[in-house]
């Protein structure tokens, strides 16, 4: 009986306290997809630069640009909007993508090249990062 308590235990006490962690990861995930979105549409543009290709990080969103100059309608696959969330994103910032790829600020200076960039979704005392090297390489840190 004791065997079968300790074991019904070890599965289902996390899945029943796991789904801060849970919510974090997923969207990390997301993030993961929507920031490889935004570097390829960057990478098809003849003007990567603009504002309309960058990637903008804010504490509960990160994708695209929200103008609507740039002509991206309502429903879009390259934002994830975290506001109905307790996740979280740091730090706020802005990057656009050279023709190949790779990380620039907005005048066109390389980006992440000392260190890697990182994108943190935290909540509560939960966290999951991606990465961002110098090359362009978005993967979720370890």
């Amino acid at each position: 009986m004791l065997v079968i308590l300790g074991i019904i235990s070890v599965f289902a006490i996390p899945r029943l306290s796991g789904s801060e962690a849970f919510s974090v990861t997923s969207a990390r995930d997301t993030g993961l997809s929507v920031a490889r979105q935004v570097q390829l549409r960057a990478m098809q543009q003849e003007n990567p630069s603009s504002a309309c290709n960058a990637m903008y990080v804010a504490a509960s969103r990160m994708g695209g640009s929200s103008d609507s100059a740039c002509g991206f309608g309502d429903y879009r696959s390259d934002v994830v909007d975290l506001s109905d969330s307790q996740v979280r994103i740091s730090p706020v910032q802005t990057i656009y993508f050279d023709l190949l790829g790779r990380p620039v600020n907005a005048v066109g200076s390389r980006l992440c090249t000392s260190e890697r960039c990182e994108f943190t979704f935290s909540q509560g005392g939960t966290e999951a990062s991606i990465c961002l090297n110098s090359e362009g390489y978005f993967h979720a840190c370890s």
